[in-house]
């Protein structure tokens, strides 16, 4: 069983269990992406209330806490202390999108983050995670010389990373899709939490597997070379790009692989063997002094009219879906630990513990048509 985890963490052991949490109200509230407006009048109360509830200065009453149970789609005894907890206001995250994400959107992924983190941190009282296992990179130290850092000490073969998201997962990296309706403006994005490195990803990118996994080794980028930086820049989005060309494609393979002139059929076959797209190798053509950036210009024109994104053979990199969770959850069910009792220490119902693990709700759904009822599987 892990320790509890630092100070970061509201474990709260001078206040008595069973008392309100109000950290814990402002964790739920931007997990469903409401307002203190909003959830008021969900709940029959006074916007100026819950403001009073989060700050601290007062605390609901039991019917109140109940209704916001309902609301926000956790067990009522979820805003009680006692429980380890991660604060959105104390996490630093890099994401994907920087011009395009408003302040809203990044609370509400940074919530939903530290569930994924309390999911994992309660999957451990019972199954051993792979130690997250990064490297530790000097400040100063080059993009490129990064990736070649990781590399070796990963063990990694020369050639292309094969299962990229399978291989960060088996060092301890979780990753997790989460759905647009959660994280509209947000492509992908990391944190670390108690030492535990965290991905958040959407189907906006996994949708293409080049995409995704330039997206993962972008966002391990992040994770290596600014892990204790707040820093959001353009800089920054920049050097975690060059880490993923360079990981994904190292300068060494590619001065041996990549043709000499421009010829994108060459550069698709060498993208489906190296796992990246054909606009990626362009920019390592540009990189390795193979072609112009007015020849590069022309390549990404012939790709916009004749490139398909939805042919890239998805099929082939079974190893690009995170399971980590499922299978950490799969386990400790198969050791008499269900996917019930998990909730109940995180103190969900259990068909919001299944969503963030992934899974899909198999429960047959109820329709109402021409005033009668429908059952469909």
């Amino acid at each position: 069983m892990r320790e509890d985890p630092p100070a970061l963490f509201d474990l709260s052991g001078s206040r008595s269990r069973g008392r309100f949490e109000p950290a814990r109200l402002t964790q739920a509230r931007v997990r469903q992406g409401l307002s203190k407006a909003e959830l008021a009048a969900a709940v029959d109360v006074s916007a100026a209330a819950i403001g009073q509830y989060e700050a601290d200065v007062n605390s609901p009453r039991p019917e109140v806490i109940e209704r916001l149970a309902r609301v926000l789609k956790v067990q009522p005894d979820f805003f009680n202390v006692g429980r380890p907890m991660a604060r959105i206001d104390t996490l630093n995250a890099h994401f994907r999108s920087l011009r395009s994400t408003r302040v809203s959107d990044r609370q509400r992924a940074l919530a939903i983050t530290t569930l994924v983190w309390e999911l994992t941190f309660a999957l451990e009282r019972y199954i051993k995670l792979p130690d997250a296992d990064l490297p530790r990179i000097a400040p100063g130290t080059t993009p490129a010389d990064a990736a070649l850092a990781l590399r070796r000490h990963w063990s990694l073969p020369e050639g292309p990373v094969k299962h990229l998201v399978a291989t960060a997962e088996s060092h301890g990296i979780v990753v997790v899709v989460r759905p647009l309706s959660e994280v509209k403006a947000v492509d992908a994005f990391s944190a670390v939490i108690v030492e535990r490195p965290i991905i958040i990803t959407t189907p906006r990118r996994t949708a293409n597997v080049f995409t995704h996994r330039f997206s993962i080794a972008h966002e391990i980028g992040h994770l290596l070379l600014h892990a204790d930086s707040g820093e959001q820049s353009a800089a920054v989005e920049r050097e975690a790009d060059e880490f993923a060309a360079a990981f994904l494609t190292p300068a060494a393979a590619m001065d041996a692989t990549l043709p000499q002139r421009m010829d994108l059929a060459v550069l698709d076959r060498i993208g489906r063997t190296w796992g990246v797209s054909p606009h990626s190798l362009v920019r390592r053509m540009v990189e390795r002094g193979r072609v112009t950036e007015s020849s590069a210009r022309r390549a990404y024109q012939r790709l916009a009219m004749d490139y398909d994104p939805d042919a890239d053979p998805t099929s082939a990199y079974p190893g690009e879906v995170p399971t980590l969770l499922q299978k950490a959850a799969a386990l400790a069910g198969d050791h008499g630990t269900s996917t019930p009792a998990i909730a109940e220490l995180l103190r969900l119902p259990p068909v919001e513990v299944r969503d963030l693990l992934g899974e899909p709700d198999q429960r047959p759904v109820l329709r109402l048509l021409d005033g009668g009822l429908s059952q469909s599987a």
